[in-house]
């Protein structure tokens, strides 16, 4: 009976699942205000947000906001997704563009596993791929940057193994655990990012 139970509770699961973008291991979808509980757990889990630079604790009800439609839907400032890994049926992080520039056609892609045993196996890397494929071709990005501050070497081989190429480092832009990180300042264009993928 559990069993019948729990198959049950996947099936209503994946029937709220809207994949917006489809890729091998996980799907990119629009958020779920059911998942607010998931989302504000990441962004206070220690762990999670060492990364993520969530320097500052989150209600539920702010991120409940998040949820919320936003009143121009046409010109955001940022678009983000839920990573929703397809094999597991479950939701394990985020993905998006923010500071949005839609006169330069530029944006910062930023991303976050919230589920650490998710970690180290590619996801970000897919998901990635899939969010740059859409800058580039549905939202006519020129340019999409990136910012990884220096202790985090999976970011910073991720960005590398994406065509990303270093503009610069802002040295000990960056407070963490009582000590200046730099930042290294990462770019993709987009005859770039076409002709490595010709």
């Amino acid at each position: 009976m559990p069993e019948e139970k729990k198959d049950k509770e996947d099936k209503e699961e994946e029937d709220d699942v809207f994949p917006f973008i489809e890729g091998e291991t996980i799907d990119l979808v629009a958020g779920n205000s059911k998942w607010a509980n998931l989302v504000c757990k990441w962004m206070n889990d220690p762990k999670v947000r060492h990364y993520s630079r969530n320097m500052w604790p989150l209600t539920l009800e702010e991120v409940k906001k998040w949820f919320e439609p936003q009143p121009d839907r046409q010109m955001r400032e940022f678009i983000v997704f839920t990573i929703y890994h397809k094999h597991a049926k479950r939701p394990i992080g985020s993905i998006g563009f923010n500071h949005i520039n839609w006169v330069s056609r530029n944006a910062n892609i930023f991303a976050s596993i919230g589920e650490p045993e998710y970690w180290g196996k590619g996801i970000v890397v897919e998901a990635a791929r899939l969010m740059i494929n859409y800058g580039f071709t549905e939202l006519n990005l020129h340019k999409i940057f990136a910012g990884v501050f220096t202790p985090n070497t999976r970011s910073l081989r991720a960005a590398e193994k994406l065509g990303f190429k270093e503009e610069g480092v802002l040295k000990e832009e960056m407070y963490v655990d009582g000590q200046y990180h730099d930042i290294h300042k990462f770019a993709l264009f987009k005859r770039d990012w076409k002709k490595n993928n010709e």
